[in-house]
């Protein structure tokens, strides 16, 4: 494909799902103003990153992950100020299609007990990511652990004074071939954590990472505020290596969905060359997406397109 183009053709029409009701005009206010973003979940340090030159942050709510490295509300300010402009917009990485052993709902104190007697949210582990469990996200102890019950995820996350949250594995309803309505399961709960996010904090931002195919239901899309997408040009095989024209026009179509609804595209590719990393940007920028540039253990964010020295070797 000719980098620096437009590398979206002609696809097939996409079907639209009626489901609630219809997007707002311009619903995006501050977020979709963005122009900048930048991202990193390992050992964030609220110091350095209050330097950083973007307009949207996104990092986990911790420093190691676990409870004892949750960012304060004064780190998380430290975050947000900037003295050339308006304040910045930090969002607090959440996964929810996957669970994590060393987050706080982990119950390490049942030991070895817990592989005979897991929670029935608790799914088969991510033979790439030790230590991640497949989620079974239309178990109500899941929605309990993430936003339901008192304690929740989304509970620490708001008290911290994160302005919204990036949700990872959308995407986990691969996880769930055999059951045929994981797709809207997962938009329930999406819209259900979206409701009660902005019933604790009004103008919280829902920004789900990949599931691009969701896009197609509007309710979905009236949900959302914006989308992010990995290894849309680069590495959804093969690291490093382009994508098929036909899968970056199939995703491009539906990521446009959102665009031409006034929100925005964060697209991320994990590159390292500058030539790929040019090439990249200028063609994301083409299409109307906020490109960014990282390595792929995201233990390091990059302030300019470049690796910079002190980052992080790449987890394979």
């Amino acid at each position: 494909m000719a980098h620096g183009q437009s590398v979206l053709t002609p696809a097939p029409a996409l079907s639209e799902t009626p489901h609630g009701p219809k997007p707002l005009a311009n619903p995006a206010g501050p977020l979709g103003r963005a122009k900048s973003w930048g991202y990193q979940l390992q050992a964030p340090d609220p110091e350095r990153l209050s330097q950083a030159p973007y307009d949207v942050l996104v990092v986990d709510y911790s420093r190691n992950g676990r409870p004892d490295g949750e960012l304060s509300a004064a780190d998380v300010a430290r975050m947000q100020g900037r003295a050339d402009g308006p304040k910045r917009i930090v969002l607090a990485y959440l996964s929810i299609g996957e669970a994590e052993d060393y987050r706080f709902y982990w119950k390490r104190h049942y030991g070895w007990f817990w592989g005979l007697f897991a929670p029935s949210w608790r799914g088969r582990q991510n033979s790439e990511w030790r230590g991640n469990f497949a989620a079974r996200y239309w178990e109500p102890a899941w929605a309990d652990a993430i936003y339901a019950a008192p304690g929740s995820y989304l509970e620490r996350i708001v008290a911290a004074g994160f302005d919204g949250i990036y949700l990872d594995k959308i995407d986990g309803f691969d996880d769930a071939k055999d059951r045929p309505t994981a797709k809207a399961d997962m938009i329930a709960f999406v819209t259900k954590l979206a409701d009660k996010s902005r019933q604790l904090k009004p103008g919280f931002f829902i920004v789900p990472q990949n599931g691009d195919e969701l896009l197609v239901d509007a309710g979905y899309r009236g949900v959302i505020d914006a989308i992010a997408k990995e290894s849309l040009l680069y590495g959804e095989e093969t690291e490093g290596v382009d994508n098929t024209p036909a899968a970056i026009a199939t995703r491009g179509d539906q990521l446009k969905l959102l665009t031409t609804e006034g929100k925005p595209v964060f697209a991320v590719e994990y590159l390292d060359r500058a030539a790929q990393i040019a090439s990249a940007r200028a063609t994301l920028e083409n299409l109307g997406f906020v490109p960014h540039f990282a390595n792929r253990a995201l233990d390091h964010m990059r302030f300019g397109d470049l690796p910079e020295v002190g980052e992080g070797a790449r987890k394979p």
